[in-house]
């Protein structure tokens, strides 16, 4: 009997090929890219995109319509890169892959927070850090 794979939960590390398409499961609009995360951390709750892959299991793929408008609030601190500006369809196709999901260790969860709350705009002095 194969061990059961890791369900994605709070502080499992997710690593996923993220492609977008002009149907489900398609690429012509994005070919995939890797995004890779730990589930649960953000200061703000959980993002949509993480609210879609709870409790899924490495090798389980997900295809859902989306505007471009929502692409930073979907992803939230999760993925950095503009995204929207390289879709030219709205709305599209985004297709997830997850390839793998298991336990986080805990550097790697302490080097996630501190990206996420590194402050880099604000003017307040800390000269991007807290």
């Amino acid at each position: 009997m194969k061990p059961e794979k890791q369900k994605i939960e709070p502080l499992i590390k997710v690593e996923m090929l993220v492609s977008a398409g002009k149907r489900p499961s398609g690429t012509e609009l994005m070919e995939p890219e890797p995004v890779g995360f730990i589930f649960g951390i953000g200061s703000s709750g959980l993002t949509p995109l993480e609210r879609r892959i709870e409790g899924r299991r490495a090798g389980e793929n997900l295809s859902l319509e989306i505007n471009k408008s929502f692409i930073p609030e979907f992803f939230g601190h999760i993925f950095p890169f503009p995204l929207r500006l390289k879709i030219p369809l709205d709305p599209f196709y985004l297709n997830l892959k997850i390839i793998s999901a298991h336990p986080a260790e805990a550097r790697e969860v302490v080097r996630a927070m501190a990206e996420i709350t590194a402050c880099s705009s604000c003017e307040c002095g800390c000269g991007g850090h807290f």
